[in-house]
């Protein structure tokens, strides 16, 4: 059952570059606390959170044409440019209006760009074996700023204010900006077969394989984000709580799974845990309506977080099995456009169905859609998803 795998060498670099840019995201995970305090209610709250990733979604047919032209080094410097930019922005926003809309496109463009430049970095350095607990290495960089990051920002908000807030997310976005300006990352070249035509981003994804995973991951981050997004509005009905439990927790048991899980479980890397890992997702989210209580909350993320260990470097390492070096980038894209669009559309139909009913009730429907539609998806293309080539 134990299979020790190694990280191939190059790759915790780009683990600390994800590291630190999360950490800047991590921190803004509270912004609807400041949407909230600027007068918003959850169905503005909800559009301007998820205005950041759906900026992301239409930005990917130009992040993949952009990294199958240039280095994907160059492209990550260029990226951290604008993300500084827009994040030293959020100091001058005073009111709900057209300059929240301006700075929460720009970011969610730029910061989706810089992530995946990351993780084609990531992909061409590894083989098939190695790909998924390299991804999941690499990916625990999405989730370890959780277990204090956003702890600490409620603190700051409470003893400082918002001004301070905003200060630490520039500070934390500085860090890998300038890392990833002195630091050599070596990137592996392909060379094009110039036999080989260039595949569409409309034909890649009518292959059945790519839109079962395009569609599991787009559920997946629906689930992800509109638990992220409005668990902070969840507890600020109640004093004694704070969002940072749950936070802490998903990321503690996110991290456990893909670091310990995935370098000494066999079976690592198997399409057949998907499933299993869609119920702890879904579990977590039925869990939140019964958190009246920190324990109650950390118990939640903490099962949450076995489903999210689990399915992104899953979902990540399956979608570029089978596919030529030159079309990983676009393939990549693709993927990374259904993390964007569901993380997307996850706040923005939470915030407007939640306005209509009880806050912990949509917790459960969100919870009961990523489970059912997962389940019906497995099971339509299980002959796809269980067929493993490279």
């Amino acid at each position: 059952m134990m299979n020790k795998k190694r990280l191939p060498p190059g790759i915790l670099p780009i683990q600390f570059l994800i590291l630190m840019s999360y950490s800047s995201l991590a921190i803004l995970a509270l912004l609807p606390l400041f949407f909230e305090h600027l007068g918003g209610n959850r169905r503005e709250i909800g559009f301007l959170v998820g205005l950041f990733s759906l900026a992301a979604f239409f930005s990917r047919p130009f992040a993949g044409w952009l990294l199958s032209k240039y280095c994907p080094r160059k492209v990550l410097i260029g990226r951290f440019v604008l993300i500084l930019s827009m994040t030293t922005l959020y100091l001058l926003i005073n009111s709900l209006n057209w300059f929240v809309v301006f700075i929460r496109i720009f970011h969610g463009i730029g910061f989706s760009i810089a992530v995946l430049a990351a993780l084609l970095i990531v992909v061409l350095k590894v083989g098939r074996e190695e790909r998924a607990y390299a991804i999941g290495v690499v990916s625990t960089g999405f989730m370890l700023p959780l277990l204090v990051v956003p702890y600490i920002g409620e603190v700051i908000i409470e003893r400082m204010g918002f001004f301070y807030f905003f200060l630490s997310a520039i500070a934390l976005v500085a860090i890998p900006f300038f890392y990833a300006i002195f630091k050599k990352i070596s990137v592996p070249q392909f060379s094009e077969d110039p036999s080989v035509q260039s595949t569409g981003f409309f034909r890649l994804l009518g292959r059945k394989k790519i839109f079962l995973i395009f569609s599991l991951t787009f559920i997946f981050e629906v689930a992800l984000s509109s638990s992220i997004s409005f668990v902070p509005l969840l507890v600020h009905e109640h004093s004694s709580m704070r969002a940072g439990y749950y936070y802490t927790f998903i990321g503690l048991s996110t991290v456990f799974m893909r670091l310990y899980a995935g370098r000494k479980l066999k079976f690592w890397g198997s399409p057949m845990l998907i499933l299993p890992a869609f119920c702890f997702l879904s579990g977590g989210g039925v869990l939140i309506y019964l958190s009246y209580n920190n324990f109650l909350l950390a118990i939640s993320g903490l099962i949450s977080g076995i489903g999210v260990g689990i399915l992104y470097p899953h979902l990540s390492a399956m979608v570029v099995e089978g596919i030529a070096s030159s079309e990983k980038g676009k393939v990549l894209s693709l993927f990374a456009s259904s993390v964007d669009l569901g993380f997307a559309m996850g706040p923005i139909a939470f915030g407007w169905i939640s306005q209509a009913l009880e806050l912990r009730i949509t917790f459960v429907l969100f919870a009961l859609f990523a489970f059912l539609s997962s389940f019906l998806l497995i099971v339509w293309g299980r002959s796809e998803l269980f067929e493993r080539k490279d």
